[in-house]
């Protein structure tokens, strides 16, 4: 039987437009949700689903990418869990600036621990803003 450890928010901005156009700096990750999910006396494998959003503005045309990313830790450089790319050209195709980048992922099996920490990263090949809303939860289940 299916048996739940834990579930963690980490809410940033919970309406659209809600961040005022926090700015995002081009090439550089930036954290934008943290949890951590107690998995100690977990019976069997362990399931973790995941799920984020993160809202941009962005203010040019030409070619743009846009990384919405969750990896088990803290830092952007600890494996990736899962993660979602929208490449646009939103001056040529798009009749508004704003785009929403989900990400619904899963880890399977990971280490049982008092907290296993995981995080939500954005990045983008222009600068553009963040304008929310920005959200990152996850669930934790065992056998």
């Amino acid at each position: 039987m299916t048996r739940f450890l834990d579930a963690r928010t980490s809410q940033n901005a919970s309406t659209a437009g809600s961040m005022n156009g926090v700015g995002l700096t081009a090439n550089q990750n930036v954290l934008v949700g943290q949890i951590g999910l107690n998995t100690a006396g977990a019976e069997g494998p362990i399931r973790v689903q995941l799920y984020g959003v993160a809202t941009f503005f962005v203010f040019s045309g030409g070619f743009i990418t846009l990384n919405l990313f969750a990896v088990r830790g803290s830092v952007a450089t600890d494996p990736v869990i899962a993660s979602n790319r929208l490449q646009l050209n939103p001056g040529a195709t798009t009749p508004t600036n704003t785009f929403p980048l989900y990400l619904i992922g899963s880890d399977y099996n990971p280490v049982p621990s008092d907290e296993i920490v995981y995080s939500l990263f954005v990045n983008s090949s222009v600068n553009v803003n963040r304008i929310g809303p920005e959200s990152f939860n996850g669930c934790a289940y065992s056998d």
